[in-house]
């Protein structure tokens, strides 16, 4: 992480607290809300942080406690509150009045108590709560709508503008009765499929660009009982195993030529024994994006411009920065013999891939425990559907919804997207929560897409099996590709 200091607002160990949460919130609003800076620790506990140039020029005081420092945070992330009644609400949950009954202090707080319970050390609650800010970090970055980079310390991987988006997604046997160690060291895997995406820009949201569906010749016989076989029409392809695995080889296999990926899976260690199964090696890949945005390597990230400068495209921002020349002649002096050049630093190798599990995304946010949901059960959770535009009447440009037993295979960036372009952690599961009491789930609406307004319709953009042409067209769902539901699912 870039040098950064915060002073923490609300909560245990606070800066800035007030008689009242209400007297809180109304220093802190403005016309358009308030906006903090979440800062989940290493445990999983969540704080309301302002970075400590901005606590300065609103004129909240000077604390007698230091700031808090970047690097004690696993995430750094925007979080916003409209209303007065939402900021206090949150401020109530932060609130720790209770005393330790082990004389040990430690946030007793609504928000945090079930994740400091068991201490301030890393967590799996806190790397999957802190993987889940990354998302929202990255999608904003790409959409180029961080107004101050520099309030999130973000230290980009140089190879950061070369990351490309994937979704994978297989098959097994289900009924293979096998042992669990035998089914993960040798899955039998009838079928694999991956979409690469365009990723979201300031002015598009994640789009698909290719996609690959391959059936494994030798378990060509075999299903899944319950499930229909999905075969893409001009995309999939029944395919020998050792050609599938030259296949996968080439396209997730570290290469000096191959950017690096960011790589949506559903069920991360599964994912790894199938890729691995068909010689893929996924040692040298990395678990979530930390490294991404936060390089460890304080010489070779790419830096971001100080808080005196205006918004500024992250595309823009070169990988070092010039020093500061002084304007006082310079003087002369005496000439030395020339030291020995030192030899360059290695060059950097990114890894081959930053692996993001989707489902473990939905389930860290829902606070439900990890459990073998299908892709579309996930998806049907979250209301992500997949659309397709159609001709209206009077000409008129309309989506209808995908059938999920054809062209679903976008779902699984979808269902990223939903997540990761929404608001906080928290926020966004208590939002999920009132909406799922309040309304059916079927009627939901679908994530907002700018590509999808009327007056940008364009009749080149309706998908047409019938022109797509081998194995890698016009992108479809990256999800099983089976169904995954029984064949009179409705949905």
């Amino acid at each position: 992480m870039q040098p950064a200091e915060y002073y923490q607002i609300g909560g245990f160990r606070a800066h800035l607290r007030d008689n009242s949460n209400d007297a809180l919130a109304a220093k802190l609003m403005d016309r358009d809300g308030a906006e903090f800076v979440l800062g989940i620790k290493p445990s999983g506990a969540s704080y309301l942080l302002l970075p400590r140039d901005r606590f300065i020029a609103m004129r909240l005081g000077r604390p007698r406690d230091r700031p808090y420092s970047a690097s004690e945070y696993e995430s750094l992330s925007p979080v916003q509150y409209p209303t007065k009644l939402d900021l206090a609400t949150k401020f109530a949950m932060l609130t720790s009045n209770k005393k330790a009954t082990d004389g040990r202090p430690r946030d007793r707080s609504k928000a945090n108590t079930a994740y400091t319970a068991r201490g301030d050390g890393l967590s799996p609650d806190g790397i999957a709560r802190s993987s889940f800010e990354h998302q929202r970090v990255l999608y904003r970055l790409c959409q180029n709508s961080i107004e101050r980079p520099y309030d999130y310390a973000l230290k980009l991987a140089p190879w950061f503008q070369e990351v490309r988006i994937f979704a994978f997604a297989f098959n097994t046997w289900a009924s293979d009765s096998r042992s669990l160690d035998e089914r993960q060291a040798d899955p039998r895997v009838l079928d694999v499929g991956w979409t690469e995406f365009i990723s979201p820009t300031d002015s598009d949201d994640l789009k698909p660009l290719s996609t690959s569906h391959y059936i494994v010749e030798e378990e060509r016989y075999l299903s899944n009982p319950g499930r229909k076989k999905l075969v893409l029409p001009d995309v999939t392809q029944y395919m020998l195993r050792e050609s599938i695995r030259n296949i996968l080889q080439h396209v997730f296999n570290q290469g000096s030529s191959i950017p690096p990926k960011v790589v949506l899976v559903h069920d991360e260690k599964m994912t790894r024994c199938v890729l691995q199964s068909f010689g893929v090696d996924t040692s040298g890949w990395e678990i979530g994006i930390k490294a991404l945005l936060y390089h460890p390597n304080a010489g070779g990230g790419s830096t971001l411009p100080q808080a005196h400068d205006s918004k500024t495209d992250f595309r823009g921002w070169p990988g070092y920065r010039s020093r500061e020349r002084s304007l006082s002649p310079r003087r002369r002096r005496v000439a030395e013999p020339k030291a020995r050049p030192r030899s360059p630093p290695a060059p950097q190798r990114p890894p081959p891939a930053y692996i993001v599990d989707v489902r473990q995304m939905y389930q860290t946010m829902m606070q439900i425990p990890a459990r073998d949901d299908s892709i579309l059960m996930t998806a049907k959770a979250l209301a992500v559907r997949d659309t397709a535009p159609v001709r209206g009447e009077d000409d008129q440009p309309i989506y209808e919804d995908v059938d999920p037993s054809l062209w679903w295979r976008r779902l699984l960036g979808y269902m990223w997207e939903d997540m990761a372009n929404s608001i906080a952690i928290d926020e966004q599961r208590a939002l999920r929560q009132r909406f799922s009491k309040e309304e059916p789930i079927d009627s939901y609406p679908v994530a907002s897409d700018s590509t999808r307004q009327a007056e940008e319709y364009d009749p080149n953009d309706m998908v047409q099996p019938s022109a797509q042409r081998g194995a890698q067209g016009k992108a479809f769902k990256p999800v099983e590709m089976f169904d995954s539901e029984d064949e009179d699912d409705d949905w």
